[in-house]
């Protein structure tokens, strides 16, 4: 935990690095914390270490005066995707507004699929599931913000 509380003090030093990395520091550590007290530790390994592995890269790609907003997307694309595609799915944590969009694409499609086989003439074509998970997608949603497990990653 030192090692990450060490190279995001030493990132947030650097001017313009939250912009250029589309990042925000305080979820990266919101994430490491979680990822440090959660159980069991051997399945955290893997994604501590990916975080510490993206953390280091972005120190030194923030280094490198050539590099490109398109490299700090490609490094957080290759390196800090699994970490929050773990703590987004398997851990209560929502990434913005995602949540509610992916739940009410399920219910688009749901809709989409019975109008299709004509069941939805019993409910005269009401997008009745995306409004379900719809709801389901927003009581989630602010349940994740109520946990302080929003994160603008």
């Amino acid at each position: 935990m030192k090692e990450y509380k060490s190279l995001i003090k030493e990132l947030e030093q650097k001017n313009g690095i939250e912009e250029k990395a589309e990042i925000n520091f305080t979820d990266l550590s919101k994430v490491a914390e979680y990822l440090n007290t959660a159980k069991p530790q051997s399945h955290m390994k893997n994604h501590k270490f990916a975080l510490l592995e993206y953390l280091t890269d972005l120190k030194s790609l923030s280094e490198n005066k050539n590099a490109t907003e398109i490299d700090f997307l490609t490094l957080k694309k290759n390196k800090l995707n699994s970490v929050t595609h773990f703590v987004n799915i398997k851990n209560g944590f929502s990434i913005r507004n995602n949540l509610i969009h992916s739940y009410a694409l399920i219910g688009i499609i749901i809709d989409i699929i019975l109008s299709i086989s004509g069941f939805a003439k019993n409910y005269f074509y009401i997008p009745i599931f995306m409004l379900i998970f719809l709801i389901i997608g927003t009581i989630k949603h602010k349940k994740a913000k109520s946990e302080n497990k929003i994160l603008k990653l």
